[in-house]
């Protein structure tokens, strides 16, 4: 049963529309296309250079159950991000490209995922499921951010909304196989963000069994996938848990992590300052679209209830999403990254919306919204990346500024408690092909880089990144 889109339809009303494959095939390719421009030498941003650190070392150590940082043992993301940037590595080398090309990949089976779930369960038309991908891809945090950048994110995104699709067409179906998958990408999901994974799928599970009540459609086969689902999704997280040293410790600060910053809901300010512009900010990170749905819904809201007609595979994940938004919603700590994974639903929302409204100026200004943003990423790679790689420093330039001062015997025996510019960390670790570590590991150092004083060396080299100064210590004689 078509949404009220009939591709039989000879009145012509359709037939813009119709044409639009063409273009939106196109414009699907531009946006992945644009992902990659500026991507190789744009600076380092936010955790980028932790993700690519922690890879390495779980390279150089061969230890591939516990990350570390600094040689030392990190709790705070599991290490599936890791595992991919190490596969990733085997191709690339080792590089920011390296990491880069995970979520480039990430976003573009996102993409996919998006055309094959909506073009089989929602608008059985090629054409809206195309839109609606495309539409993902011109979101704000996705072309100019999360899209490329070394973030957990995206590749989070994929991950969380093929579960969520799964799990819907396991109830849609009675599917133990569609079950059994969505358990196991819960369990890839935790393996990547921790306790969250489960969070998504409960809300989902907990969704859909309220809408099959509601439609007195809910059996005991839909009780006994669930516990597939549950059995399924264990067991990758109990094989990397019995291969750690200190798995207690390790969830434990996951746990933290995971829910700590629920505590600031009890600040009624902050509470209701998150309550009120949350919605906001999520609107402002799907620009450009989320700016025309707004103008047409206002332009036709006398009149638009009686085209939205939605089927029960759209009315399901309407739903879906607002049981999966409501926790980041109350949570006053929540920021705006953390909805990415329900970005792809309002992407279908958004493509169903203007579909319903069935005129040929709508798709006109959709084509030249996301054409603008695919174009203004193009440009913004090409000439702002490299200037704004220059004008905060690149870190690559220090690290090899940096290894000229230090004597090849010396390579080994470099230590670090700079948390902060990780990025030279990580190119000083593949150009001296070692193991930079903390003091504590490596006690009896001849090479020491600080981003504070340090009393009990000479400082033989300072350089500036950004506002910072990073100083090259050498013990002395």
């Amino acid at each position: 049963m078509s949404y009220g889109y009939n591709s039989s339809n000879g009145n012509g009303q359709y037939a813009f529309f119709y044409r639009l494959k063409g273009i939106l095939f196109v414009l699907f390719g531009i946006g992945i296309f644009s992902l990659f421009i500026g991507t190789a030498e744009y600076r380092f941003r936010g955790e980028e250079p932790t993700r690519l650190v922690m890879a390495y070392e779980m390279d150089y150590q061969n230890n591939f159950a516990q990350p570390t940082y600094l040689g030392e043992e990190y709790y705070r993301k599991p290490p599936l991000i890791n595992w991919l940037i190490l596969v990733s590595s085997t191709i690339f080398g080792w590089d920011k490209f390296t990491g880069r090309i995970v979520s480039i990949l990430a976003t573009f089976l996102t993409a996919l995922i998006i055309f094959w779930f909506s073009k089989n369960y929602i608008f059985y038309e090629t054409t809206p499921a195309l839109l609606s991908s495309v539409i993902f891809l011109s979101f704000i945090d996705v072309a100019f951010w999360y899209g490329f950048l070394v973030e957990i994110d995206m590749t989070l995104t994929l991950i969380v909304i093929s579960l969520i699709f799964f799990l819907i067409i396991a109830f849609e179906k009675k599917s133990f196989i569609y079950f059994g998958l969505s358990g196991f990408l819960t369990g890839l999901a935790f393996l990547l963000k921790g306790f969250p994974a489960f969070v998504f799928w409960g809300a989902t599970y907990f969704a859909l069994v309220m809408f099959y009540i509601f439609k007195k459609q809910f059996s005991q086969k839909l009780l006994i996938g669930s516990v597939v689902s549950i059995i399924v999704g264990v067991i990758p997280i109990g094989l990397w848990i019995i291969n750690l040293l200190h798995p207690v410790q390790y969830l434990s600060v996951l746990w933290d992590e995971s829910f700590g910053r629920i505590q600031q809901s009890k600040d009624f300010t902050k509470f209701f300052s998150h309550l009120l512009f949350y919605p906001v900010l999520n609107l402002k990170q799907t620009l450009l679209i989320s700016f025309v749905f707004f103008a047409f819904l206002l332009a036709n809201i006398r009149n638009i209830k009686g085209r939205l007609k939605p089927n029960k595979t759209l009315s399901v994940l309407v739903l879906v999403f607002f049981i999966n938004y409501l926790p980041y919603w109350i949570s006053a700590g929540a920021r705006g990254r953390y909805i990415l994974p329900l970005m792809p639903i309002i992407a279908i929302f958004f493509t169903y919306f203007f579909v319903s409204l069935g005129r040929e100026r709508v798709y006109k200004i959709l084509v030249g919204i996301i054409a603008f943003t695919f174009i203004t990423r193009i440009l913004i790679g090409l000439f702002y990346f490299p200037y704004e790689t220059q004008k905060k420093g690149h870190y690559i330039h220090i690290s090899q500024e940096m290894i000229k001062l230090i004597d090849k015997s010396g390579y080994d025996k470099i230590a670090s408690d700079c948390i902060v510019h990780k990025g030279v960390i990580f190119y000083l670790d593949i150009m001296t092909d070692n193991l930079i570590t903390s003091e504590k590991l490596k006690p009896n150092w001849k090479y020491f880089i600080s981003c504070n004083k340090k009393q009990d060396a000479t400082i033989i080299g300072e350089f500036r990144i950004k506002n910072d100064i990073i100083r090259l210590y050498q013990r002395e004689k």
